[in-house]
């Protein structure tokens, strides 16, 4: 999985399509619309401080936690037929699930 975000900056679209669900794209392209007339006016100095919550989002990675769970033999050959990094399939198919819900 890709960055939303190019190395120099630019937002990538076309990554975004593939991490993004439809409703996060819509919510993005009308960002621009938004009204912000409630928010206090920023000087450059007070925009220069601030500082993101994880500098590059390339290196952010969940806390992982070690567990035994008991799953179909069927389901565990699927995981395992595209090769290594099975563990990491079913996490990201577990957490596409726990997005979709909330």
């Amino acid at each position: 999985m890709g960055t939303i975000i190019s190395p120099d900056g630019r937002f990538e679209w076309d990554e975004a399509k593939n991490i993004l669900n439809d409703e996060q794209i819509a919510e993005l392209h009308n960002f621009k619309t938004k009204d912000f007339s409630d928010c206090p006016v920023q000087t450059q100095e007070q925009l220069q401080e601030f500082k993101p919550k994880y500098p590059d989002a390339r290196l952010y990675k969940p806390v992982k936690q070690v567990v035994q769970i008991r799953i179909d033999a069927d389901v565990l050959e699927w995981l395992k037929q595209a090769g290594p990094g099975y563990q990491t399939r079913a996490n990201a198919i577990l957490r596409q699930a726990m997005l979709q819900t909330n």
